[in-house]
């Protein structure tokens, strides 16, 4: 294993999740006539709400900007969409939130002590645990999440990301984390060392244990990590310029059968055939149209999101034509939100537009697109949203 030694960096990550991810970083709602997009500004620390019109993507502000810890980086939503939580680079904490039914957040009183330099966040398919990748520690902090979004350290948290009987006097800066479709596995994204650790997930108490392989290589400085819609497979975006590309793998889990023994996963990773896959400068993270097979990666030195088509059943990313389109300055995060057009028939919406929105550190903005679902390209909508400045994460619902 070599070791490489950089400055720490501050690589500012969506979470779908969204992880749903989510992650990071992609909560839709399919029909309804407005959505809510939850951005962070890390120039005066707050975190904003916008009303998303379903009908044309517009934006309109939804009350007042509420307050966050020093430098936000991170956001993730809960599944039941109750409580959001965000991870302040800066102050090395974790702010709560209550949303509340007309999109509005209350602050939960005080914060919640992280690792050092904590970067991204991720929430279990059920709801009950929160996983904080603290990258100047090399660790990972794990909480259950109570009712309001109250947070509860997990017993034996934090959990180092430095694989047993391996060196790593720098750390290995981790930055990303996803939970796998099943909830078991959690997926940790290691800048310095270039390498993703698997961690199994304990249902009951939120204790993390290295699996068996204990971490899997990448590219160089790996800077983001996310997971498909259907769960099957983890994408891992290679931000340094020996690399600028993304590192795909298919994931032995409950909803796949790429599996030694399909009856026995275990969280294993094997890698997608045509493996990494070439992106724009500095990728930092993905995210999916949840309805259609399309997927986006945000290129934060290019300045561009690279575009496209993605194989559900083999996890293969091929570009679209045009590959990419330009953004605003330092892109580092993207949601996706479903348009309100279209019918559900099954799982399947036959809407004809969804919209996307990018958060662009550098111009301290909000970059909006449609995404037309028949081809998956992208197209600008109307001029860039200014926000309070160097716009640092976004999520949807």
């Amino acid at each position: 294993m070599r070791m490489k030694f950089r400055f720490l960096q501050h690589v500012l990550l969506p979470v779908l999740l969204l992880s749903l991810m989510a992650c990071s970083t992609n909560s839709t709602l399919v029909n309804g006539g407005n959505g809510l997009l939850f951005v962070t500004a890390q120039a005066n620390t707050t975190v904003s709400v916008y009303g998303i019109n379903l009908s044309n993507g517009d934006l309109s502000t939804v009350g007042t900007s509420i307050g966050t810890g020093a430098a936000p980086a991170a956001i993730a939503i809960t599944p039941a969409l109750d409580a959001m939580f965000i991870a302040n680079s800066g102050s090395n904490d974790i702010s709560s939130y209550t949303t509340n039914s007309d999109g509005s957040l209350t602050a939960v009183s005080g914060t919640t002590k992280a690792g050092t330099t904590p970067m991204g966040l991720a929430i279990d398919p059920l709801g009950k645990f929160l996983f904080v990748a603290n990258q100047g520690s090399s660790n990972v902090s794990a909480f259950t999440i109570g009712t309001g979004g109250a947070l509860t350290a997990v017993p034996g948290s934090p959990f180092t990301t430095i694989p047993v009987g391996l060196s790593y006097p720098n750390g290995t800066l981790p930055v990303g984390v996803a939970v796998s479709g099943s909830g078991k596995f959690l997926y940790v994204a290691n800048q310095l060392a270039d390498f993703v650790s698997v961690f199994s997930i304990n249902s009951t108490s939120g204790a993390l244990k290295a699996s068996g392989v204990p971490f899997y290589a990448t590219g160089d400085s790996p800077s983001g990590v996310g997971i498909s819609p259907n769960g099957g497979f983890l994408y891992v975006m290679n931000a340094a310029a020996t690399s600028n590309n993304v590192s795909a793998f298919a994931i032995c889990d409950i909803v796949v059968t790429s599996c030694v023994n399909p009856t026995s996963p275990d969280g294993t990773l094997t890698p997608v055939a045509g493996s990494p896959f070439e992106a724009g400068l500095g990728p930092v993270a993905i995210a999916f149209d949840l309805n259609f097979n399309f997927a986006y990666v945000v290129d934060k030195g290019s300045n561009t999101i690279s575009q496209y088509s993605w194989g559900p059943g083999d996890g293969v990313l091929t570009p679209l034509s045009p590959a990419t389109i330009s953004t605003g300055l330092t892109p580092v995060a993207m949601a996706i939100r479903t348009g309100a057009t279209g019918t559900n028939i099954g799982n399947i919406t036959t809407n004809p537009t969804d919209y996307a929105y990018v958060a662009n550190n550098g111009a301290g903005s909000i970059s909006i697109y449609t995404l037309t679902t028949s081809t998956g390209l992208l197209n600008v909508l109307g001029m860039p949203i200014l926000t309070f400045g160097q716009t640092s994460a976004l999520v949807v619902r």
